[in-house]
């Protein structure tokens, strides 16, 4: 499955110039006024991207499937899509979509620049549940204002147009906490969804410290089984592979700050043996952690 990561040449976003923000930031507008532009089939197709997207939509009439989840003919809401998340279109005519799609990368950040700390910061950012949140009027008014002069600061020759844009995107991703938090307003198709987003929510508000599932489910005062059910319906996955995805997501993390040895990464994720997580970590991505650094 093709894994798009250049956010400047993603689907539309070549049709309208932008300042070139190193690949960590674009802003695209839908108007219903705009000439309809046929995308290219290559994203009509389930692909996957390695970078973040929040789409604030006005109006949107296009059926997009993410994961096994699939959403149309929404109004003042908001799609949130993270790293590795399966996603395709169905895009046709009449364009009469309204709203902006916002998509970046943690490197745009200077302290939130791994996937693990945003999502952990940002717990609507999960990474096997497609949050779909339908908000308020009132909160709708709130939010679309931010986008809007992210999409004209973004395009601005204005010095610290970069500054702004950063600065921007922190309060419109705080605000969306502010507005989800307990997953008000959040859009789910069944009971194994919503199973599913409290169980992401646990891991991600654990202290970075991966518990069993027995441990969650118990959290969540339903049974193991119970939970395993869930998650495999709702993502095709175990609780437990769940769990190991998130582990796998804060181990490269880790990885990335290269004063911690490997040693000292493998300590904070409670191995006792570095051999074991060096056991793990292949089993898991395929390659050592020594050399994925090296990567």
């Amino acid at each position: 499955m093709k894994v798009f990561n250049d956010i400047n040449a993603y689907f539309l976003n070549g049709t309208e110039k932008a300042n070139d923000y190193s690949n960590s930031f674009y802003i695209r507008r839908m108007d219903k006024n705009k000439l309809f532009v046929e995308p290219n089939d290559k994203f009509s197709d389930p692909h996957k991207r390695d970078f973040f997207e929040v789409a604030v939509l006005q109006r949107n009439s296009k059926k997009i499937q993410i994961g096994n989840q699939t959403f149309k003919k929404t109004k003042n809401s908001l799609a949130i899509v993270s790293p590795f998340q399966v996603i395709n279109y169905n895009i046709v005519p009449p364009n009469d979509d309204e709203g902006y799609i916002i998509y970046f990368n943690p490197s745009i950040f200077t302290r939130l620049n791994q996937s693990y700390g945003l999502q952990n910061e940002f717990p609507f950012f999960k990474i096997h549940t497609m949050p779909l949140y339908q908000l308020s009027d009132n909160d709708f008014k709130d939010i679309l204002p931010i986008a809007e002069e992210l999409y004209h600061e973004s395009r601005s020759t204005e010095m610290h147009n970069l500054e702004i844009v950063r600065s921007l995107l922190l309060i419109f991703l705080y605000k969306i906490k502010r507005f989800t938090q307990d997953n008000n307003g959040m859009v789910t198709n069944n009971r194994y969804e919503i199973i599913m987003s409290k169980f992401e929510q646990e891991i991600l508000s654990s202290n970075n410290q991966f518990l069993s599932v027995n441990e969650y489910a118990s959290q969540m005062n339903i049974s193991p089984i119970y939970l395993t059910e869930c998650a495999k319906k709702a993502t095709g996955k175990s609780a437990q592979k769940i769990i190991i995805d998130y582990k796998m997501l804060y181990a490269k993390t880790l990885l990335h700050q290269l004063d911690k040895s490997v040693a000292e990464v493998a300590y904070a994720l409670n191995f006792n043996e570095v051999a074991n997580f060096n056991q793990f970590f292949k089993r898991n991505m395929g390659i050592t952690a020594t050399q994925f650094r090296k990567i």
